[in-house]
């Protein structure tokens, strides 16, 4: 089977929809199939590349506004037409939600119609954090967005969402189209307890002592880091627990501000980037994973702490409630609040067989998500459309 897949980014561009496509992408090479992903060029200039049999195409991009490490793929629909009939593909699923999306729902086949698949990583929530003209002009600019969104979405043969949450949202926008929820999955060999803790892992990233509240993910606007680090002074004044920072993003300087505006500037802690290899071990050193966000749409990062049997405190937004079972493994606080998630750490914290019986939960929901169920569904459904397709052409 020939499958082309589109993207806005692809690693070293890292986000938690690089990292899915990339996955899917080697693994049905893996399986046997010719994969093509069209991307943005991580450098500026188009150029072509491959990845463990995965044959990249980097189209020609521009600067992000929102974010500098992301850079937006600029494609005219002809060029994208072109290069559909340069691959010939048995079935195309893009993964972006803008220009990419945009023109392939509106692709006219020189031939046979070529199956059209749209997993989406997107709700329209998240364009309002880059809006900033208050409440009610936010309001019409999410209105604004779904309108978009599902005039583009409803153009696609068939609908993929990571959750159910997601799904069940964009159903009650009126979603047209059949749609399947696939988990994002993980490799839950890899996030896993172990017997022993990576001692190194501690000297190399200089880990405090004390309790350690872990946080991963890209250091943005939509991500709510501000919630946690508010939530901090009980924290650090009752315990000496550290918030312990891990990803890259443009508003370090400001997150790194206001933890010293604060006067956490000892119990905040920035690593920067962290090489995959390394997660695990980072996962293993921690005491609880946190999440304030309210527009994720799966969370990888709930997901490795999950299968690493961490508690968890997330925010009742979303589709984090998916991961996160309110006292079952963790515990689940409204959104933007700082206090609740902070006497929800402290009741973790203060309670040791309780943490215990959260990260016993945590590796249960995990093991719904083992990245194996995630190929094999993404595998069937691409054979079934290809397989109907040629059957009718």
């Amino acid at each position: 089977m020939n499958i082309l897949m589109l993207s806005h980014g692809y690693p070293p561009v890292i986000s938690g929809v690089t990292l899915v496509v990339q996955k899917v992408a080697r693994e049905m090479v893996r399986r046997g199939h010719e994969v093509t992903v069209v991307t943005a060029s991580d450098r500026g200039p188009a150029y072509q590349d491959e990845d463990q049999g995965v044959r990249l195409m980097r189209v020609h991009s521009t600067p992000n506004p929102f974010w500098s490490e992301g850079r937006l793929p600029i494609l005219s629909y002809d060029k994208l037409k072109e290069i559909v009939a340069d691959v010939e593909p048995d079935i195309i699923n893009t993964h972006d939600s803008a220009l990419l999306s945009m023109h392939l729902h509106r692709l006219e086949h020189e031939k046979c119609h070529v199956p059209e698949v749209l997993t989406c990583h997107y709700l329209p929530r998240f364009v309002t954090y880059y809006v900033h003209l208050g409440n009610v002009v936010e309001r019409v600019v999410e209105d604004i967005a779904w309108e978009v969104t599902m005039r583009m979405i409803n153009g696609f043969d068939h609908v993929i969402f990571p959750t159910r949450t997601q799904q069940q949202a964009f159903i009650e926008e009126g979603l047209e189209k059949p749609s399947t929820v696939i988990s994002n999955g993980l490799d839950i060999s890899h996030y896993s307890p172990r017997d022993h803790l990576e001692k190194d892992i501690e000297v190399r990233y200089a880990l405090p002592p004390g309790p350690r509240i872990l946080f991963v993910g890209r250091l943005a606007k939509d991500k709510k880091i501000d919630v946690l680090i508010r939530a901090m002074p009980p924290i650090w004044s009752a315990h000496r627990g550290h918030l312990i920072v891990v990803g890259r993003g443009d508003d370090r300087q400001q997150l790194t501000e206001l933890a010293e505006s604060l006067g956490l500037q000892d119990c905040v802690h920035f690593l920067g980037f962290v090489p995959e290899e390394d997660l695990p071990g980072l996962y293993r050193q921690s005491d609880i994973f946190a999440i304030a966000s309210d527009v994720e749409v799966q969370s990888i990062p709930t997901l490795q702490a999950a299968a690493t049997g961490l508690p968890i405190v997330a925010a009742n937004a979303a589709a984090l409630p998916e991961l996160v079972e309110n006292n079952t493994n963790g515990y689940l606080v409204p959104a933007g609040d700082p206090g609740a998630f902070a006497v929800a750490l402290q009741k973790i914290l203060n309670r040791s067989e309780l943490a215990a019986r959260f990260g016993q939960a945590s590796l249960e929901i995990a093991r719904r998500h083992a990245e194996e169920y995630t190929f094999h569904a993404y595998e069937e459904l691409y054979r079934a459309y290809s397989l109907n397709n040629s059957a009718h052409c």
